[in-house]
């Protein structure tokens, strides 16, 4: 048994599909949501994009905070090497010739006259109390 098939070419270019479109309602409603999803994805991509720049900051702060710390650390042993008094001793005597003083080199400091006379003086004495107010109104005619 055999079979047959025919060919039958089928010319539909001029026929046009039935028109399946929304209405102007449902292409508002439809750009609405679309605009909304756009922006929600510009805002989160935007407070992304925040996040990451405050964390760079953040770091760079935290980067110039150790160099300070370490500054101000080297600062405080700079001032403790500085301030040893035998540094002090030697410098004094080895490059401005400094001696200690003997025994005839130190004299008491004897107070001045005016500070004596100032001492031996009474302080004094506090203003009597005033007499009370007269009315005067009463003496006017």
């Amino acid at each position: 048994m055999q079979e047959i098939y025919y060919v039958k070419r089928v010319e539909n270019s001029r026929v046009a599909p039935g028109s399946a479109s929304l209405p102007v309602r449902g292409y508002f409603s439809m750009g609405l949501y679309a605009g909304l999803a756009f922006g929600a994805a510009l805002f989160c991509a935007g407070q992304r994009f925040a996040s990451v720049q405050e964390g760079y900051r953040l770091e760079a702060l935290q980067q110039e905070k150790q160099l300070a710390i370490d500054e101000n650390r080297k600062l405080r042993l700079e001032v403790a090497a500085l301030g040893d008094p035998l540094r002090i001793d030697a410098i004094a005597r080895q490059e401005l010739g400094m001696t200690n003083l003997s025994p005839h080199q130190i004299f008491p400091a004897e107070p001045s006259a005016a500070v004596i006379s100032a001492m031996a003086q009474p302080s004094p004495a506090p203003n009597p109390v005033p007499a009370p107010a007269k009315n005067v109104a009463a003496l006017v005619p």
